[in-house]
């Protein structure tokens, strides 16, 4: 604490005068000089009552003119009551006898405990009134209306921007809560009320809601208010309410732009999905012609090899034939010529016949194949032989991808189902196998096995390719999903064999995999498939759902 400042005096001729019993009046008392508070003050003020042209008067006055708050304590000897009380109501604190000085040092330490409550009073007053103009510029520059509600007297202050904002003047609103319900829209007012109830029930943690209010002109303007109770009495009963107003007006117009647009937008998804589905179909097609010619290729190199090794041998035992033929005619034929002649003629008959029988078999798979793909009929049918059949009309491309695949599936796994889907769904996955986790993979290798548990079947394919990465997986079973786009990749081989599947085999389809470590596929269907609730769709083509997709007959990715 810094030392008490003396009464504040005046040294020049002056400001002498006389003394007296009673105070002079504070203009009397003033140096001549016109003295004024001294800039560097204390933190207390101790006053003598009467001093030589000077009083505490004079000193009150001088303080209070220099707008100070500190504490004044008067000592005297001989002021009585009366003067005591005008000098507390001229602003001193505290009067002390010089006969009782022992209360000195106990006022001192009280006033200037008030004086530093006074002083902390003012600071958060003036804080609270700097943070009011805060927020009333924040609030008025964002264009936010504000209205204060006394609850106690139901009296409502509207700020100017509140007024503005529905086109009214300064008190042209009633200044009541009254007044602000007046201006409640008639489907509105049920339910903004019965908000503010639930509010002030404690149901919600603040009052928020969105309602028309009545404009100046007789439109209606969408708001939103936000507000709470920032005052409570003693008994915890709502003393004050401060709402902030929100004009909705452009909002509800981007609202209503955006519902206009999302009807029309459904208009043209409808018309767009009409569209799709007609490209759907027609991609369909190309898909059939596409597995035509994979088909067509496939048992035209399969058959190259048989059909020219008869060629050969047929052309070897002409010559033959031809070269007897000659020696009879020149009458130059041995034993031991025609013995190695007949030798040559058997030799060149097996392999014609082996490559035939050969060729037959081939013949007898392409058959199996097509007209299971084409017909998509029902029927009991070996797992083995049908998944051999698929492997061997794809034994050019497997070749040709220097793939091998080891077929690990036992016999006599009867299934009464579709073979010509199941076909297809081996011709899918090796496909998808060599066009992506082979590509730029020399040694390729796909495992098929499949075992038979009661009335279900699992059939398990894996690869050593390359793998999905974990955030695509979810995606290689979506129509038209793709890494090979334009590089002779559709998107549906996956697809259709999870439709496939799901919907003719009622089975479920895992799929596990993650890069560098090849892919496996766990398929789990009936060994019998249930009848399909629309037998019609089963043969032809295979309806997969409501929205026209049908399974092709041979599919490629």
């Amino acid at each position: 604490m810094r030392t008490p400042t003396a009464t504040p005096s005046c040294c020049c001729a002056a400001c002498a005068r006389p003394t007296s019993t009673s105070p002079p009046p504070a203009s009397t008392t003033r140096p001549a000089c016109g003295g004024r508070w001294p800039r560097r003050t204390g933190d207390l003020v101790i006053s003598d009552y009467n001093l030589p042209g000077f009083s505490a008067s004079a000193a009150l006055a001088l303080l209070g003119e220099a707008g100070l708050d500190l504490p004044f304590i008067v000592v005297s000897n001989n002021i009585g009551e009366e003067t005591a009380v005008l000098l507390m109501r001229a602003g001193a604190h505290d009067y002390v006898m010089k006969g009782n000085l022992a209360r000195l040092a106990p006022a001192v330490k009280r006033e200037l405990k008030e004086a530093e409550r006074r002083r902390q009073h003012r600071a958060a007053a003036q804080a609270l009134r700097d943070s009011e103009e805060r927020w009333k510029f924040a609030l008025e520059g964002a264009g936010y209306g504000v209205w204060d509600w006394d609850i106690p007297s139901g009296k409502v202050v509207f700020s100017a921007c509140c007024t503005a904002m529905h086109g009214y003047a300064d008190g042209e609103i009633e200044a009541s809560i009254d007044g602000r319900d007046a201006l409640l829209h008639p489907a509105d007012r049920e339910r903004v009320q019965q908000a503010m109830r639930d509010y002030f029930a404690g149901a919600t943690p603040r009052y928020k809601q969105e309602y028309r209010a009545r404009c100046r002109d007789g439109s209606w303007k969408w708001v939103l208010d936000n507000g709470m109770i920032v005052g409570r009495d003693e008994h915890g009963a709502p003393q004050r309410m401060i709402c902030i107003r929100i004009d909705l007006s452009e909002r509800k117009r981007v609202e209503q732009s955006l519902q206009e647009l999302n009807e029309q937008l459904e208009s043209r998804v409808e018309a767009r999905t009409s569209e799709l589905r007609q490209a759907m179909a027609q991609i369909i097609e190309s898909e059939k012609l596409a597995s035509l010619g994979v088909l067509v290729a496939g048992v035209s190199h399969e058959l190259n090899t048989p059909i020219g090794n008869m060629v050969l041998a047929a052309t070897a035992l002409h010559d033959k034939l031809k070269e007897l033929s000659g020696a009879i005619e020149r009458n130059q034929l041995t034993r031991s010529g025609l013995q190695h002649g007949l030798a040559d003629c058997l030799g060149a008959s097996e392999i014609i016949a082996r490559n035939g029988h050969r060729s037959n078999d081939l013949i007898e798979s392409f058959k199996r194949v097509s007209v299971d793909q084409t017909s998509q009929r029902r029927r009991t049918f070996d797992l083995r032989t049908t998944v051999q059949d698929s492997l061997t009309a794809l034994g050019a491309i497997t070749r040709r991808a220097k793939a091998t695949v080891e077929l690990n599936i036992p016999d006599g796994i009867m299934l009464d189902s579709y073979p010509g889907h199941l076909e297809q769904i081996i011709n899918n996955v090796i496909m998808n196998s060599i066009t992506h986790g082979f590509d730029g993979m020399p040694d390729g290798h796909i495992v098929i096995e499949a075992r038979r548990d009661g009335d279900m079947v699992e059939l398990v394919y894996s690869d050593n390719g390359h793998g999905i990465a974990a955030e695509l997986q979810h995606k290689v079973f979506e129509p038209f999903y793709t890494t090979k786009l334009g590089q002779g990749g559709s998107g549906l081989g996956l697809s259709i064999v999870h439709n496939l599947v799901q919907a003719i085999f009622k089975g479920q389809l895992r799929l596990d995999s993650s890069p560098g470590q090849g892919v496996r596929l766990q398929f789990t269907f009936p060994a019998q498939t249930p009848l399909p609730n629309n037998a019609a769709g089963a043969g032809d083509g295979g309806q997969i759902d409501g929205d026209g997709f049908t399974i092709p007959p041979f599919g490629t990715m």
